[in-house]
């Protein structure tokens, strides 16, 4: 709450801080101080003040967006060129050999960067940089397909998820790799599950698959695995201090659903039934903050409830930041809710 004060003032107030062009394809992220907003056509950086600071043309057709602590990465998965952004604009390319595809780019919080693609020759190869652009570790795979990949918190480990089958049924394997050694430190399997979004954070990994939840150890042991069942998967969040947040519903459409916590470690937290409309979940820090139709809820990890503001316009997103604070997310502008 003192951190918030001096950075914002009265912390009883919202603000206004940043304005764009609508886009039903705009993906947001937080890059220093700034609000980064990317489409397919530009990327954007926005400043508190409202200042555009840069409009960068990119001409992708699916652009992934990640972001560390210094840099973003801008992906065109199944295209050729992954563009690094910071605070001053473009700071390098990477772009494929002609004609092969990128699949997937994601930073840690440290800068180091997994990219997955194409290359000559090979299935799929994935090459690992660490926060100065420079390549520390590269796998070229001959027998499988691997979607996805990510860099440990401490940058010492990279998690792969290989494509496979097991006994006739679709199935992931999760591999994981010492970047000082280029040995493999782990592997294990989630039997009838893709993996959609993937993350590595202390010595767990987090994958949120099309039909199941799974938290592993980086050497392979379950510690959760969470089928859906006859439910669906509404929404979720894995970017908790500590924790992890899943919204299913009986229904695809519809507003009976469950909000559950869970540790690390698979255990679960804290479960909450709700009848009103979510738009989004976000989590950071102690904190995860849920947009509902006209208001936006703070819980903490455990679901109690920390602080609420009533009236989100026409917010549509919403991002929870480290330091506790709020971002409403609209077509043409973003605020902060100030708890």
């Amino acid at each position: 709450s003192l951190r918030r004060w001096l950075m914002y003032g009265d912390s009883s107030s919202t603000k206004d801080v940043y304005t764009y062009a609508a886009d039903s394809a705009n993906r947001y992220g937080r890059l220093g101080s700034s609000l980064l907003v990317v489409n397919p056509n530009t990327a954007q950086l926005i400043s508190d003040g409202g200042e555009l600071l840069y409009d960068l043309s990119l001409g992708m057709t699916s652009p992934q967006l990640s972001v560390g602590k210094r840099y973003a990465s801008v992906c065109d998965v199944g295209g050729g060129a992954i563009y690094i952004l910071d605070e001053n604009g473009l700071n390098r390319t990477l772009e494929t050999e002609r004609g092969l595809q990128f699949f997937s780019a994601r930073f840690n919080r440290s800068d180091y960067l997994a990219v997955t693609g194409q290359k000559a020759g090979y299935k799929t190869s994935v090459s690992v940089y660490d926060g100065e652009g420079t390549l520390l570790y590269s796998l070229d795979s001959h027998d499988n397909y691997i979607s996805d990949a990510a860099v440990t918190e401490d940058c010492r480990s990279v998690v792969m998820a290989s494509l496979e089958t097991q006994e006739g049924a679709f199935a992931t394997r999760l591999l994981a790799y010492d970047l000082d050694t280029a040995e493999p430190i782990g592997s294990g399997v989630i039997r009838d599950g893709l993996v959609l979004d993937l993350r590595c954070t202390r010595d767990r990994v987090l994958s949120l698959c099309d039909k199941r939840f799974v938290i592993t150890s980086l050497e392979g042991e379950t510690l959760l695995d969470r089928p859906y069942g006859n439910l669906y998967l509404h929404d979720y969040t894995l970017t908790g201090r500590g924790f992890c947040a899943l919204l299913l519903g009986r229904y695809q459409a519809g507003n009976i659903c469950t909000l559950t916590t869970y540790d690390l470690d698979g255990k679960e937290l804290a479960r909450l039934s709700l009848t009103e409309e979510v738009l989004d979940i976000s989590a950071a820090g102690d904190y995860l903050a849920v947009l509902y139709g006209n208001s936006v809820v703070v819980y903490n990890k455990d679901l109690t409830e920390h602080a609420r503001m009533e009236g989100t316009d026409y917010a549509g997103q919403v991002e929870m930041e480290d330091d506790g604070t709020v971002l409403l997310i609209a077509g043409a502008s973003a605020w902060r809710f100030l708890p």
